[in-house]
């Protein structure tokens, strides 16, 4: 790691104490990410990568090539030279399998060094494992079953065991790279499907985690999964959280294995610097599912660079909620007040999700946690012109670098935010994205959403006016309570909304002044 100075520069009204940049120096691909220092949630300032293809040709225990260690040295001084631009505080550089495993890996490393300025350090095929699955659980916390995380040279196996203190329980490191793999005659799929299989069934402890949930990471198996997308026309084009059972992701795989490099050329979508590793990639992930058993494939666009991430940031901000700190984050960009609540459960959000908890007294914690998310996000289209601002807003929650939700959740956040600008349910954008979803999901997130619209009508957005007025529900009625001296403040907006929101939940509106 290489200290460049500090820098406190005002980022969309966060205050940055610096900036943290990661170096991947993989087997296939070399990439710098810079974050704020700030969170795990915070979107990336800086993204790039370049395919250096240091495990290119690499037999086990040969050396890196003179061309890949060039590209990857000048990839490495151009990324230095851009972090000292930024002011980034602290460059953390990682290096995998292919240095790792090279004999002359350490003297590679000297020459970054000297070259560049850069310390680049090894780490081993078990850590890099546990900073992949620390990276997969930084955006879904708790959650349990296999992560598999497949680079050039290497793939990862890491058993998520909310049962150990970090989450993170057995895990190994195999060679099973896909440019490892490319030196084996891909014409003999049966000796390539016995190999992987042969080294597949070293893990021994994968028994603890069949039938369970399988969490991708890499870049070849998320290129994988962008190529389902766009073969099934799937309108939400955010990979992060895309969730597919595992019989649908073996078809793919099976399809993609067989595919030709020529036949690969000829779809417009197919990465064209992943396409000679596109074939084995889905190779690996069809026999890994063999293995495994799992029942559900969930691609995730937190691992490696993730997890390094968070070797740096407090306890604190390790254990604050993705979804809530990300959905924070958004708001802050974009709302009228700054009240939005840095801090947990402080500020704008918070009022409005403890306002409303009457109108759902029986939701569990996931629901709760979604529509605390949908207080925070609701203000964010104010900007925009009022014909406009449903489906904009609905937009913007889709598009949003939000972490910690599955699609589905993504699509529920959405829609509540669209009917917080409108009663209307047709739209083009509920149309292409409601069906993705049951019912009783577009129920809730219309329910939300028009409860919401009342709040920001009553308060005009100052929430801390909300104490005024309280809500209750009954079999038959949702009451709106205020003082007598506030119910001339309760005019015919806010009681067309109140109608409105009453309506989702199939009561009639009443307003009394207590």
């Amino acid at each position: 790691m290489m200290g460049l100075g500090r820098n406190n520069a005002v980022i969309e009204h966060v205050r940055q104490k610096d900036r943290l940049a990661v170096i991947d120096v993989g087997s296939n691909s070399v990439r710098m990410v810079v974050y704020p220092a700030t969170a795990l949630a915070a979107p990336p300032l800086f993204n790039e990568k370049a395919m250096c293809g240091l495990g290119r040709g690499q037999s086990a225990g040969g050396d890196l090539s003179e061309a890949a260690m060039i590209r990857t040295i000048n990839t490495i001084a151009r990324f230095a030279y851009l972090a000292r631009a930024m002011n980034v505080g602290v460059i953390d550089a990682a290096a995998t399998a292919a240095v790792r495993e090279a004999a002359n890996g350490d003297a590679f490393l000297e020459r970054v060094r000297r070259e560049t300025g850069i310390t680049v350090r090894i780490i081993s095929g078990g850590e890099e494992a546990r900073l992949s699955a620390r990276g997969v659980l930084a955006a879904s916390p708790g959650v349990r079953g296999l992560v598999g995380d497949l680079g050039g040279g290497s793939l990862e196996l890491i058993h998520l065991d909310p049962g150990q203190p970090d989450g993170v329980g057995e895990r190994t490191s195999l060679p099973l790279g896909t440019l490892r793999l490319a030196a084996i005659d891909p014409g003999d799929s049966a000796a390539l499907d016995r190999h992987i299989d042969d080294i597949l069934d070293q893990v021994g402890w994968m028994d603890h985690v069949m039938d369970g949930d399988l969490y991708i990471v890499g870049g070849a198996w998320r290129s994988l999964g962008r190529l389902e997308m766009t073969r099934n026309r799937y309108p939400l084009r955010v990979l992060h959280g895309y969730t597919l059972p595992s019989q649908r992701v073996a078809s793919m795989c099976q399809l993609f294995s067989g595919l030709s490099l020529e036949s690969l050329q000829s779809i417009e979508a197919a990465p064209q610097d992943r396409l000679d590793t596109l074939a084995l990639a889905a190779r690996v992930l069809d026999r890994l599912l063999l293995k495994c058993r799992a029942k559900r494939v969930i691609f995730s666009a937190h691992g490696l660079r993730e997890g390094l991430l968070s070797e740096h940031l407090s306890q604190e901000q390790r254990a604050a909620d993705p979804l809530l700190a990300s959905s924070r984050l958004a708001a802050l960009a974009s709302t009228r007040n700054s009240d939005v609540g840095l801090g947990h459960g402080h500020g704008d959000g918070a009022r409005l999700t403890d306002w409303l908890t009457p109108l759902f007294p029986h939701e569990d914690e996931v629901h709760r946690r979604l529509r605390l998310a949908a207080g925070l996000l609701s203000d964010i289209g104010w900007r925009i012109h009022p014909d406009e601002r449903p489906d904009h807003a609905m937009a913007d929650v889709l598009r949003a670098p939000l972490i910690g939700l599955d699609h589905r959740q993504r699509i529920m956040l959405g829609l509540a935010i669209r009917f917080r600008y409108t009663h209307k349910r047709d739209s083009r954008w509920v149309e292409r994205y409601g069906h993705l979803i049951e019912d009783e999901d577009r129920l809730w997130s219309r329910q939300v959403g028009q409860a919401l619209r009342l709040a920001h009508t009553l308060s005009g957005g100052v929430m801390d006016l909300l104490a005024q007025y309280s809500l209750t529900l009954d079999n038959g009625d949702i009451t709106l309570h205020c003082r007598p001296e506030n119910l001339s403040l309760v005019g015919e907006a806010a009681r067309k909304r109140l109608t409105a929101m009453a309506r989702s939940f199939d009561r009639k509106a009443v307003v009394t002044s207590d």
